[in-house]
């Protein structure tokens, strides 16, 4: 085990001070809150989707509305989280290479799974496959929506 003594000195390098340095105290507060708030959503996105993955799989094992009911709120309130809350989202995120909204498209993809999903819940021959098709294709794009 190697110790490291107290008054041992390593040279470094002088590099000139960059202006990140010299950040005031707001601009600290802010990028520190800003920090914080990611960390925070960042978990609360980690908890609903662990959630969303539990309901999925409710979902796929009794085919129920009452789940799906509860999974659309769940699926709602992670997309709601992402679009209003992330500071992650620059201008870039929401434009694809053509211009278009990306997240906004993934959104309108993740609503249209929703819907097919539910009408094959009220079928009176319930498509298995179809349905766990459905929950993976949603999970796949709330991570997309997310990253």
């Amino acid at each position: 085990m190697d110790h490291m003594k107290v008054n041992e000195v390593t040279p470094v390098n002088q590099v000139q001070p960059t202006t990140e340095v010299n950040k005031t105290g707001e601009e600290f507060k802010f990028t520190l809150a800003s920090a914080i708030e990611d960390e925070e959503l960042q978990e609360k996105l980690t908890n609903l989707m662990g959630q969303i993955e539990e309901q999925g799989k409710k979902i796929s094992e009794h085919m129920d509305i009452r789940d799906m009911k509860k999974y659309r709120g769940l699926v709602k309130e992670f997309v709601n989280e992402v679009v209003n809350r992330s500071h992650k989202f620059s201008r870039e995120n929401f434009l694809d290479r053509r211009g278009r909204h990306r997240v906004y498209g993934m959104v309108k993809l993740v609503d249209k799974n929703l819907n097919d999903l539910a009408e094959e819940l009220v079928k009176d021959e319930k498509d298995h496959l179809s349905i766990l098709g459905r929950v993976d294709e949603i999970r796949g794009l709330l991570l997309d929506i997310s990253t």
